[in-house]
């Protein structure tokens, strides 16, 4: 009885420890590898919402600091100089003057970062920008993307203006040669909650690791310390808590996302684009989720099946059964020699092909839910397989063994066939 209270206990820690376990891994992936990073958000630079609201920031950014207004306005009054008795007019033509020319500004911005030179640029200062989200996890500060105190995520906009600077004075606005060399900086995201979080990020980053390895060997733990026969159970039941966890952490996901995006301010970053930038950054995590869910129900499948229960052996005798049908179809007559030897190893290939399954989902450097689906699929045909080719034999030598009492023994409907 204690026994199966401390299985019991493991296997509600391992559920516990799994739901940790993937979101630490996910931060530690996302801030530690570069690589992995630019692939995630370098789709950002074609969505509509981002371009939107980088043109319409750095726009801004470059009106006001060429101070667009002031020297359409001075010009207007040296023109008017020339001319005194049309003075008011050209005078009253500045604020008009001013919004075109603001407008052509923010036709080249738009050009700019619709253009595939923006979308190199982009990759080029997210790769450079990566320390940002290291700055996130550890605390610190610095770098071309950093976190304040208040919870803004900010990235500079230099090179990007100095290259519509570039291309205005390029198409021969004049204006644009007044624009001075600026080191402004745009928000991509404005939140307290983010700076609240930091801490708990930081634990994260660094436990991954240890959450991890803690949560494999509670799963172990729970199947060792399980009593006989009650260990296919146990493991069926580890499966099944990991899936439960992984579907509440994804509901968690889901409302905490919705709180998250409530909290920040529309006039600092657009809610569209806040949106788009943190689903894009969420999708690996919601990858993870999958898998590791897909996995733990293949698990508590194949546990499931593999038992002694009345419905597992109803499915194993169903494809024994099948298995007679097809082999017989195929064709009847004594079992090939190929066949005794398969029958013989069977259990050898089958572990076989569990193993090197096994060693897909672990040397797979970011595996998916369709990873983790389509090697259970194929582990399963190739095990389903080698069942088919075997069972004329494993048939024969059921048919050979010698049976006790002189007389045939009544088949029994509950007993697995193999």
């Amino acid at each position: 009885m204690a026994r199966r209270v401390v299985a019991v206990v493991l296997v509600v820690l391992t559920a516990v420890l799994a739901c940790a376990a993937v979101p630490a891994l996910y931060l530690r992936s996302e801030v530690l590898d570069t690589d992995r990073y630019v692939a995630t958000v370098a789709p950002l630079a074609s969505d509509p919402a981002i371009q939107a609201e980088i043109a319409n920031k750095v726009t801004t950014q470059i009106t006001d600091a060429a101070d667009i207004e002031g020297i359409t306005r001075a010009a207007m009054v040296e023109l008017g100089t020339v001319a005194p008795r049309a003075a008011a007019v050209i005078t009253g033509l500045a604020p008009a003057i001013a919004e075109q020319t603001k407008s052509l500004i923010h036709t080249a911005v738009s050009k700019f970062v619709a253009s595939p030179q923006f979308q190199d640029l982009w990759i080029q200062v997210n790769r450079v920008a990566h320390q940002g989200l290291v700055n996130l996890a550890t605390g610190n500060t610095g770098g071309t993307v950093s976190i304040d105190q208040s919870g803004t995520v900010t990235i500079s906009t230099k090179e990007i203006i100095a290259r519509v600077k570039t291309l205005l004075v390029e198409q021969g606005v004049g204006i644009a040669s007044r624009i001075p060399e600026v080191d402004a900086q745009i928000t991509l995201l404005q939140s307290p909650e983010l700076a609240r979080a930091a801490a708990a990020i930081s634990t994260l980053d660094r436990t991954a690791p240890i959450l991890a390895w803690m949560t494999v060997l509670s799963a172990l733990g729970a199947i060792a310390v399980a009593p006989r026969g009650w260990r296919r159970r146990t493991t069926s039941r580890v499966g099944l808590g990991i899936a439960v966890a992984m579907a509440l952490l994804a509901l968690g996901l889901a409302i905490g996302l919705d709180i998250f995006l409530g909290t920040i301010p529309s006039a600092s970053v657009s809610p569209a684009a806040a949106q788009t930038l943190v689903d894009t950054l969420l999708t690996p995590l919601r990858s993870g989720i999958r898998f590791v869910f897909v996995v733990a129900l293949l698990m508590a499948l194949a546990a499931f099946l593999s038992g002694h229960s009345r419905p597992a052996e109803y499915v194993r005798q169903g494809l024994a059964r099948t298995g007679d049908y097809l082999t017989g179809k195929v064709g009847g007559g004594q079992a090939k020699p190929w066949q005794h030897w398969l029958a013989r190893f069977r259990r050898i290939l089958e572990a076989a092909i569990v193993g090197v399954a096994v060693l897909v989902l672990i040397l797979w450097q970011y595996p998916t839910a369709a990873v983790a689906i389509w090697t259970a699929v194929l582990a399963g045909l190739a095990i389903l397989l080698i069942e088919l080719l075997c069972r004329p034999a494993v048939a024969a030598g059921h048919a050979a063994e010698p049976v006790t009492g002189g007389t045939p023994a009544e088949p029994n409907p509950t007993r697995p066939l193999p």
